[in-house]
Protein backbone atom coordinates (compact mmCIF):
# COMPACT_ATOMS: atom_id res chain seq x y z
CA UNK A 1 0.00 0.00 0.00
CA UNK A 2 1.52 2.89 -1.22
CA UNK A 3 1.66 6.36 0.80
CA UNK A 4 0.97 10.17 -0.67
CA UNK A 5 2.64 12.55 1.46
CA UNK A 6 1.28 16.05 0.71
CA UNK A 7 3.21 19.60 1.67
CA UNK A 8 1.43 21.71 3.56
CA UNK A 9 2.05 25.47 3.04
CA UNK A 10 2.07 28.11 5.62
CA UNK A 11 -0.50 30.91 4.98
CA UNK A 12 2.28 33.26 3.67
CA UNK A 13 2.99 30.15 0.98
CA UNK A 14 -0.60 30.33 0.12
CA UNK A 15 -1.14 33.98 -0.22
CA UNK A 16 2.32 33.44 -2.52
CA UNK A 17 0.90 30.92 -4.70
CA UNK A 18 -2.55 32.99 -4.96
CA UNK A 19 -0.35 36.14 -6.77
CA UNK A 20 1.50 34.05 -8.82
CA UNK A 21 -1.47 32.56 -10.32
CA UNK A 22 -2.60 35.88 -11.55
CA UNK A 23 0.40 36.47 -13.31
CA UNK A 24 2.06 33.06 -14.13
CA UNK A 25 0.01 30.62 -16.33
CA UNK A 26 1.62 27.54 -14.25
CA UNK A 27 2.06 26.54 -11.35
CA UNK A 28 5.39 26.84 -10.01
CA UNK A 29 7.41 23.98 -9.30
CA UNK A 30 10.33 25.85 -6.83
CA UNK A 31 8.42 27.88 -4.65
CA UNK A 32 11.63 29.62 -2.76
CA UNK A 33 12.94 30.84 -6.07
CA UNK A 34 9.60 33.39 -6.24
CA UNK A 35 9.93 33.97 -2.58
CA UNK A 36 13.71 35.47 -3.48
CA UNK A 37 12.21 37.03 -6.23
CA UNK A 38 10.12 39.20 -4.39
CA UNK A 39 13.01 40.19 -1.56
CA UNK A 40 15.21 43.18 -2.02
CA UNK A 41 18.65 43.76 -0.72
CA UNK A 42 17.43 45.98 1.84
CA UNK A 43 16.07 43.44 3.75
CA UNK A 44 19.29 41.95 5.05
CA UNK A 45 22.65 40.93 4.18
CA UNK A 46 22.04 37.45 5.55
CA UNK A 47 18.69 36.92 3.54
CA UNK A 48 18.54 35.90 0.10
CA UNK A 49 17.73 38.52 -2.42
CA UNK A 50 16.74 39.17 -5.96
CA UNK A 51 20.05 40.63 -7.35
CA UNK A 52 21.40 36.95 -8.80
CA UNK A 53 18.11 35.82 -10.19
CA UNK A 54 17.80 39.71 -11.76
CA UNK A 55 21.33 39.07 -13.25
CA UNK A 56 20.47 36.01 -14.56
CA UNK A 57 16.94 37.44 -16.24
CA UNK A 58 18.48 40.65 -18.02
CA UNK A 59 20.00 37.72 -19.88
CA UNK A 60 17.48 35.53 -20.38
CA UNK A 61 14.80 38.29 -21.18
CA UNK A 62 17.81 39.72 -23.38
CA UNK A 63 18.16 36.70 -25.50
CA UNK A 64 14.10 36.26 -26.12
CA UNK A 65 13.36 39.45 -27.34
CA UNK A 66 16.29 39.00 -29.43
CA UNK A 67 14.77 35.96 -30.75
CA UNK A 68 11.23 37.65 -31.12
CA UNK A 69 12.56 40.55 -33.13
CA UNK A 70 14.74 38.85 -34.76
CA UNK A 71 12.17 36.04 -36.16
CA UNK A 72 9.44 39.36 -36.35
CA UNK A 73 11.93 41.07 -38.79
CA UNK A 74 13.67 39.34 -41.43
CA UNK A 75 14.63 42.13 -43.28
CA UNK A 76 15.30 44.62 -40.49
CA UNK A 77 19.06 45.50 -40.18
CA UNK A 78 21.48 44.55 -36.76
CA UNK A 79 21.07 48.64 -35.90
CA UNK A 80 17.74 48.58 -36.19
CA UNK A 81 16.88 45.50 -34.31
CA UNK A 82 19.60 47.09 -31.53
CA UNK A 83 17.74 50.11 -31.17
CA UNK A 84 14.56 48.13 -30.80
CA UNK A 85 15.41 45.98 -28.22
CA UNK A 86 17.42 48.96 -26.30
CA UNK A 87 13.87 50.33 -26.39
CA UNK A 88 11.61 47.50 -24.84
CA UNK A 89 14.43 46.50 -22.34
CA UNK A 90 15.22 50.25 -21.16
CA UNK A 91 14.55 50.82 -17.13
CA UNK A 92 11.47 53.01 -17.62
CA UNK A 93 9.34 50.03 -20.02
CA UNK A 94 10.34 47.80 -17.49
CA UNK A 95 9.42 49.31 -14.72
CA UNK A 96 6.05 50.05 -16.64
CA UNK A 97 5.92 46.33 -17.40
CA UNK A 98 6.53 45.31 -13.16
CA UNK A 99 3.95 47.89 -12.37
CA UNK A 100 1.36 46.49 -14.76
CA UNK A 101 1.75 43.08 -13.50
CA UNK A 102 2.01 44.25 -9.83
CA UNK A 103 4.82 43.55 -8.70
CA UNK A 104 5.81 46.22 -6.94
CA UNK A 105 3.06 45.83 -4.86
CA UNK A 106 4.62 42.38 -3.73
CA UNK A 107 8.28 43.29 -3.08
CA UNK A 108 9.62 43.27 0.47
CA UNK A 109 12.13 46.05 0.80
CA UNK A 110 13.43 48.35 3.71
CA UNK A 111 14.56 51.92 3.65
CA UNK A 112 15.59 52.39 -0.02
CA UNK A 113 16.24 55.59 -1.52
CA UNK A 114 13.92 57.31 -4.21
CA UNK A 115 15.92 55.55 -7.16
CA UNK A 116 16.07 52.14 -5.78
CA UNK A 117 12.00 52.26 -4.95
CA UNK A 118 11.23 53.37 -8.36
CA UNK A 119 12.70 50.32 -9.98
CA UNK A 120 11.45 47.90 -7.80
CA UNK A 121 9.05 46.36 -10.14
CA UNK A 122 11.55 46.82 -13.20
CA UNK A 123 14.40 44.82 -11.16
CA UNK A 124 11.59 42.25 -9.66
CA UNK A 125 9.74 41.35 -13.48
CA UNK A 126 14.11 40.76 -14.49
CA UNK A 127 14.06 38.52 -11.22
CA UNK A 128 10.91 36.49 -11.98
CA UNK A 129 12.17 35.91 -15.45
CA UNK A 130 14.90 34.79 -14.00
CA UNK A 131 13.53 32.39 -11.57
CA UNK A 132 11.00 30.90 -14.43
CA UNK A 133 13.71 30.00 -15.98
CA UNK A 134 15.26 27.62 -13.28
CA UNK A 135 12.31 26.63 -12.62
CA UNK A 136 10.38 25.93 -15.64
CA UNK A 137 13.37 26.29 -18.32
CA UNK A 138 13.59 28.60 -21.29
CA UNK A 139 10.85 27.72 -23.29
CA UNK A 140 8.14 28.71 -20.36
CA UNK A 141 10.32 31.94 -19.58
CA UNK A 142 10.08 32.64 -23.49
CA UNK A 143 5.92 31.93 -23.59
CA UNK A 144 6.09 34.44 -20.25
CA UNK A 145 8.06 37.23 -21.92
CA UNK A 146 6.27 37.04 -25.03
CA UNK A 147 3.03 37.25 -23.51
CA UNK A 148 4.14 40.81 -22.14
CA UNK A 149 5.81 42.30 -24.97
CA UNK A 150 2.41 41.06 -27.63
CA UNK A 151 0.33 42.31 -25.24
CA UNK A 152 2.37 46.35 -24.35
CA UNK A 153 4.35 46.96 -27.47
CA UNK A 154 3.30 47.41 -31.05
CA UNK A 155 5.81 46.17 -32.75
CA UNK A 156 6.01 47.82 -35.95
CA UNK A 157 5.27 50.55 -34.86
CA UNK A 158 8.36 50.86 -32.70
CA UNK A 159 10.22 49.75 -35.47
CA UNK A 160 8.91 52.58 -37.82
CA UNK A 161 9.94 55.40 -34.95
CA UNK A 162 13.18 53.43 -34.67
CA UNK A 163 13.98 54.88 -37.62
CA UNK A 164 14.81 58.46 -36.94
CA UNK A 165 18.28 57.27 -35.81
CA UNK A 166 19.15 61.44 -35.76
CA UNK A 167 16.59 62.43 -33.06
CA UNK A 168 17.36 59.51 -30.94
CA UNK A 169 21.25 60.30 -30.77
CA UNK A 170 20.17 64.06 -30.00
CA UNK A 171 18.51 62.87 -27.07
CA UNK A 172 21.65 60.55 -26.20
CA UNK A 173 23.32 63.57 -26.32
CA UNK A 174 21.03 66.22 -24.28
CA UNK A 175 20.92 63.72 -21.27
CA UNK A 176 24.49 62.50 -20.93
CA UNK A 177 25.64 66.16 -21.96
CA UNK A 178 27.71 64.80 -24.64
CA UNK A 179 29.97 67.11 -26.72
CA UNK A 180 29.47 65.48 -30.67
CA UNK A 181 29.48 67.73 -33.66
CA UNK A 182 27.83 66.40 -36.80
CA UNK A 183 30.07 68.09 -40.07
CA UNK A 184 27.82 67.03 -43.55
CA UNK A 185 29.36 68.14 -46.70
CA UNK A 186 29.24 67.48 -50.40
CA UNK A 187 31.35 65.09 -51.23
CA UNK A 188 33.66 66.68 -54.00
CA UNK A 189 34.84 63.13 -54.93
CA UNK A 190 31.57 61.84 -56.10
CA UNK A 191 30.91 60.20 -59.34
CA UNK A 192 27.84 58.03 -60.37
CA UNK A 193 29.67 55.38 -57.87
CA UNK A 194 30.21 57.05 -54.76
CA UNK A 195 27.26 59.11 -52.47
CA UNK A 196 27.28 62.36 -52.83
CA UNK A 197 27.14 63.58 -49.35
CA UNK A 198 29.33 62.91 -46.18
CA UNK A 199 28.55 63.48 -42.57
CA UNK A 200 31.02 62.91 -40.40
CA UNK A 201 30.35 63.02 -36.63
CA UNK A 202 33.27 63.60 -33.70
CA UNK A 203 33.01 62.91 -30.26
CA UNK A 204 35.41 65.24 -28.11
CA UNK A 205 37.19 65.94 -31.62
CA UNK A 206 37.22 62.70 -32.23
CA UNK A 207 35.67 61.05 -35.23
CA UNK A 208 32.97 58.68 -34.30
CA UNK A 209 30.93 57.68 -36.88
CA UNK A 210 30.09 58.76 -40.60
CA UNK A 211 27.61 58.18 -43.18
CA UNK A 212 27.06 58.71 -46.89
CA UNK A 213 24.53 59.08 -49.16
CA UNK A 214 22.39 60.90 -51.89
CA UNK A 215 20.80 63.19 -49.44
CA UNK A 216 22.09 65.58 -46.52
CA UNK A 217 19.54 64.04 -44.73
CA UNK A 218 20.07 60.68 -45.40
CA UNK A 219 23.63 61.01 -44.88
CA UNK A 220 23.02 62.16 -41.22
CA UNK A 221 20.94 59.46 -40.36
CA UNK A 222 23.17 56.54 -41.60
CA UNK A 223 26.15 58.34 -39.79
CA UNK A 224 23.96 58.63 -36.54
CA UNK A 225 23.19 55.01 -36.57
CA UNK A 226 26.52 54.22 -36.64
CA UNK A 227 27.33 56.10 -33.60
CA UNK A 228 24.40 55.22 -31.66
CA UNK A 229 25.49 51.42 -32.47
CA UNK A 230 28.86 52.30 -30.83
CA UNK A 231 27.58 54.39 -28.01
CA UNK A 232 25.01 51.64 -27.24
CA UNK A 233 26.39 51.29 -23.79
CA UNK A 234 24.35 54.29 -23.03
CA UNK A 235 20.66 54.19 -22.50
CA UNK A 236 17.98 56.75 -22.78
CA UNK A 237 15.67 55.57 -20.22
Amino acid sequence: MGFFFFKRFSEEDKKLLKNLKLILDFKPKILELYKVVFTHASVGRNTKNNERLEFVGDSVMGLIITDILYNKFPKADEGRLSILRASIVSRQSLNVLGENLGLDQLVDYKNTSGNEIKNLSGNALEAMVGAIYFDRGYHSAKKFVEKLVYENFDLEKLLEQNKDYKSKLLQLIQKFKLNITFNTYENMESNEKNQHFLCELCLDDRFLAEGKAWTKKEAEQKASKQALKKLSHLRLN
